[in-house]
């Protein structure tokens, strides 16, 4: 038995490991990528809506940090006249502009805020 027969015999192992993994790997970025897609074509697919609503609420939610870059999403929850709650994510240009308590017609495609005209108080 030589120095080599240990090596021999555990690469086929090493291989079946190595490709499994990056099998396992561009399955996941394939599964998200198609929940990407499918989520795009049910907003484009949904009708424009404007809604009366008033600003009850903003935050904030962070991910990622450490390594990976921190991403914000900038979340605005809206309340129609009837009570009926909804949150949007807006963006950082818009979230700043936007005040609780504000009135008015917020526009929204499904799930994507698309605009917001504030009422003018008279």
């Amino acid at each position: 038995m030589g120095p080599m027969d240990g090596f021999s015999l555990s690469f086929p192992i090493f291989l079946v490991f190595f490709f499994g993994i990056v099998a396992f790997l561009v399955g996941a970025i394939v599964v998200a990528a198609m929940k990407r897609a499918k989520e795009t074509a049910r907003i484009n697919a949904a009708p424009e809506v404007t809604a009366v609503a008033s600003v009850v609420d903003k935050h904030i939610d962070s991910s990622g940090g450490g390594e990976s870059a921190v991403v914000e999403h900038h979340l605005v929850s809206f309340e129609q006249p009837g009570g009926e709650r909804f949150e949007l994510e807006v963006p950082a240009n818009e979230y700043g502009l936007l005040v609780v308590g504000d009135r008015g017609s917020v526009t929204m495609k499904g799930t994507q805020y698309l605009a917001f005209a504030r009422e003018v108080m008279r």
